[in-house]
């Protein structure tokens, strides 16, 4: 299979030679290996773990009043030695100051915040995942002008879980998530507790919030981000993977076990994430996914994480003995970017990232030092998940597609004043969406609600052959979601139940989480009346 790369240097000069012109030598391919913070290279993973405290750079705060969330640029050290310019949410509570907080929040409490814009251009918050009032949404046409302000006033009701907040500005998501936009939003409620009771884990310590990211930084620390239209049309990439902005991070970790809430807050970049002992795969046990706990616990060796998607695990570092290292790794796939009509596009630029979508490269090393061996014994059950009811629900069908350079949802480009489609409050719906086999993953992301997913179809090998769940699903795809992520050739069928108390009419967005598909108007509104 071409990668992203070959294929348009292969398609390229196939169109120039039909048209008599230019000739068919592929440019030059950049160096990879042994880059500074190259994170294929083991060696290289030296800088030890960002882990979030009780207030500073992702500081964990315990919500207990009104907050204002300034939206700012500052500066924030990544690589060693060097100071990135950087976007950053800041806020103060108790008379301590947080950058990028992780917000916890308890079930069923309300949320007040007022966004300040003290950017240089318009700005928005979405709360990923959360289930709330259009208005409070963070749709684009909220997105506010430098100086001005936007008051948060909602009930958490969704369940305990990982959810996150960042920038959804009209047209500038990517750039602006990217530059730092975006952070974790804990809930809390009792299942969560429990869970936490049970395997004697404490946020911070044995509970770690971790974002996965790919950056792209130049010779002076600064992030890189100037996407040619290559890169504007198949998503951007880094080459240097931060894990909670450590670049090549490590984690020193006992015989015990450890819960990993894990977000993949890159622009495009999909990950298989594995542990391994060398070139011994290590299980994990997935307990949560996008909306909260899974029903059960489930043992898994490997998952695929799209962006927007966030997997909840457990790993027990025990299974390995004290002096021995192992990596949370993204094992190579083949990233199925099959770009048809783009390819043939002449001037649409190289991609400028060293590491190609597909690549194995390692994200995390932990590091096993001596200490008292714990075993953690789980529930059967972790919560209780009701199916929803697909007698008598709605049909509807999603059609991803692409026409020329854009990618297309039921063959629309976004319209901030159109709407796609209407659903009737209080009614269920299973969807059908479905992708080409010419184009590339998709992440589909829902504002509004959560779904079920209730079936993949057609999906490729490599997603086949981790389809362990009944009706081919993976495990990324159990319990309540919000992100899908959609192969070429595959169809996947989510429940959603449109059930609300909000009063009006509810306008809503679909859309693609590859945040410069997103930006290019791969994204559709719907509304839910009655």
């Amino acid at each position: 299979m071409l990668k992203r790369r070959e294929l348009f240097h292969f398609l390229g000069a196939a169109t120039l030679m039909v048209s008599g012109v230019g000739h068919t030598k592929p440019a030059a391919v950049k160096p990879f290996r042994h880059y500074p913070f190259d994170p294929v290279a083991a060696e290289y993973f030296l800088q030890k773990l960002f882990v979030p405290v009780d207030s500073g750079p992702f500081g964990v705060l315990d919500v207990a009043g009104p907050l204002t969330m300034r939206a700012t640029a500052a500066s924030f050290s990544i690589l060693p030695g060097k100071t990135s310019p950087f976007l950053l949410y800041q806020t103060e509570q108790s008379g301590k100051a947080y950058q990028n907080p992780i917000l916890r929040v308890e079930s069923g409490e309300n949320f007040k915040a007022t966004l300040l814009n003290e950017l240089a251009e318009p700005t928005i918050i979405h709360w990923h995942g959360l289930l709330t009032p259009a208005k409070m949404d963070g749709h684009p046409a909220s997105t506010i002008d430098p100086g001005k302000t936007f008051e948060y006033d909602f009930k958490v009701r969704n369940r305990g879980g990982t959810y996150w907040y960042h920038t959804h500005a009209h047209k500038l998501t990517a750039q602006q998530a990217y530059n730092g936009l975006a952070s974790f939003f804990l809930v809390d409620d009792e299942d969560q507790r429990k869970l936490a009771k049970t395997v004697g884990l404490k946020l911070g310590e044995t509970d770690l919030p971790l974002v996965i990211q790919d950056k792209q930084f130049d010779a002076q620390g600064k992030l890189h981000y100037k996407p040619n239209g290559q890169e504007a049309m198949m998503g951007w990439l880094g080459d240097i993977i931060l894990a909670n902005l450590t670049p090549n991070a490590y984690q020193t970790v006992t015989p015990r076990t450890y819960r990993l809430r894990i977000l993949n807050g890159s622009n495009a970049r999909i990950y298989r994430l594995a542990f391994l002992k060398g070139k011994e795969r290590l299980s994990y046990v997935v307990i949560g996914t996008d909306g909260g706990l899974i029903d059960r616990p489930q043992t898994v060796t490997e998952a695929f994480v799209a962006p927007g998607e966030r997997l909840d695990i457990l790993f027990d570092a025990g299974q390995v003995q004290p002096g021995d290292e192992v990596f949370l790794k993204s094992l190579p796939f083949d990233p199925m970017e099959n770009e048809g009509e783009a390819g043939s596009m002449p001037g649409m630029g190289d991609s400028t990232s060293r590491l190609e979508m597909g690549a194995e490269f390692n994200v995390l090393k932990l590091a096993v030092t001596a200490g008292e061996r714990v075993m953690a014994k789980l529930p059967m059950t972790l919560s209780q998940i009701e199916p929803i009811q697909l007698v008598g629900a709605g049909r509807r069908n999603i059609k991803l597609s692409l026409k020329g350079m854009n990618f297309l949802i039921n063959g629309r480009m976004f319209n901030m004043d159109e709407i796609a489609f209407d659903v009737k409050r209080g009614s269920r719906e299973i969807w059908s969406i479905s992708n080409p086999k010419l184009g590339m993953p998709h992440p589909i992301h829902l504002h509004g609600f959560s779904f079920q997913v209730i079936e993949r179809s057609r999906s490729p090998k490599q997603v086949a052959g981790l389809a362990k769940f009944g009706r081919g699903r993976t495990v990324s795809d159990l319990g309540w979601k919000d992100t899908v992520l959609v192969w070429p050739g595959e169809t996947v069928r989510i429940a959603i139940d449109f059930s609300h108390d909000f009063p009006g009419d509810q306008t809503f967005l679909v859309h693609c989480h590859n945040l410069e598909h997103e930006d290019a108007g791969m994204m559709i509104n719907y509304r839910v009346t009655g």
